[in-house]
């Protein structure tokens, strides 16, 4: 009888076990697929705000800071997105957002430069083309799936 118990046990543990990786690649997925959206849709209403912003940086001061800030802190949520766990089947999507990202950094130098400077913060950053690009990417994750 205690031998039964025993090889059922290990039984139930090789099936059960496997599992749990099983969970853990969905958890993953899951994860990444939202964070990546909600750091997509974040950059995206950036960008259909930037220019109204801008134009109220150029005549109001408490305006230019505030988008100084937001510049500053949209270049911490880039730096963040870099590190955020990805499943293997999303590794090069990942890796072509990370590397928009870092022209996206360098664009953002140059508009916190730009707002520094008293000149129109987007002028001559390309930051519009590269969020375009970075959101061309959505689609091809809403196509992931974990599967193929």
């Amino acid at each position: 009888m205690k031998k039964k118990l025993t090889i059922w046990l290990m039984a139930l543990s090789l099936f059960v076990l496997p599992g749990c990786g099983i969970l853990e690649t969905v958890d993953s997925s899951i994860n990444f697929a939202t964070e990546t959206t909600n750091y997509m849709n974040e950059l995206t209403t950036f960008g259909q705000d930037m220019n109204e912003m801008a134009q109220q940086a150029l005549t109001d001061p408490e305006a230019r800071a505030a988008l100084e800030q937001q510049l500053t802190d949209l270049k911490d949520q880039i730096a963040s997105y870099a590190d955020i766990q990805v499943p293997d089947y999303a590794k090069d999507l990942h890796d072509q957002i990370v590397a928009y990202n870092e022209t996206l950094q360098q664009n953002l130098d140059q508009a916190i430069a730009n707002v520094e400077q008293g000149k129109a913060a987007f002028e001559a950053t390309g930051i519009p083309e590269t969020l375009n690009k970075i959101n061309e990417l959505l689609g091809q994750l809403n196509a992931l799936n974990p599967s193929s």
